[in-house]
């Protein structure tokens, strides 16, 4: 019963802070002008994705309580495993209160596919030694991730009629928009860059 219960408040909290709650509503050139600051490396076409979410999610996780990190990869024996794109530490405990999985695809099945195989491939290399870091090489111990209380998928805007919990407000065309933006400002060298 306890953990039907703890289930059905997780369900719960999904819908309110997720589903009933509109996605912040910015521009390609609200989020141009943020990123442009921003040090990652837009290459990889997920990227710009994982940012927007990362910013779309920070209401419902306030700094004041939580810290956001985008990208801690998990390697076993010097080989990467996998990434986990969004992590949402608890400031009073240390710990991972959240891990989501961010996937703009054409095909929204596949990216849900996707996302749920690499949230299965992550909890079962947990109990094996892997060693967790972010992109500044910060290691973390395996024990802030055990007891997660919530996995979840974001994709880009008309996804959680397609099985994600949550997505962003922008769809797949604006948000390769804002990446060809991002890379042409940086390689014509017109975008300053955060020190």
């Amino acid at each position: 019963m306890k953990k039907f219960n703890l289930l059905l408040f997780v369900l719960l909290a999904n819908t309110a802070a997720f589903a009933g709650v509109p996605t912040q509503s910015k521009t390609i050139d609200d989020y141009f002008e943020l990123l442009s600051y921003d040090k990652t490396d837009f290459e990889p076409e997920g990227a710009v994705c994982e940012r927007i979410a990362v910013r779309e999610i920070e209401p419902y996780y306030p700094a004041s309580n939580y810290k956001i990190i985008n990208s801690i990869q998990y390697d076993e024996h010097k080989t990467t495993i996998g990434e986990l794109d969004v992590v949402i530490f608890d400031n009073n405990s240390g710990k991972v209160e959240a891990i989501a999985e961010v996937k703009c695809w054409k095909s929204f099945k596949g990216g849900l596919k996707k996302a749920k195989e690499q949230r299965m491939r992550f909890q079962t290399h947990l109990n094996r030694n892997i060693v967790l870091s972010d992109k500044e090489n910060k290691v973390y111990s395996k024990d802030v991730f055990k007891n997660v209380q919530k996995y979840f998928n974001i994709s880009q805007h008309g996804g959680v009629n397609q099985g994600f919990d949550f997505e962003l407000s922008m769809d797949l065309k604006e948000l390769m928009e804002l990446r060809k933006r991002l890379l042409d400002c940086h390689a014509q060298g017109r975008c300053p860059r955060r020190k």
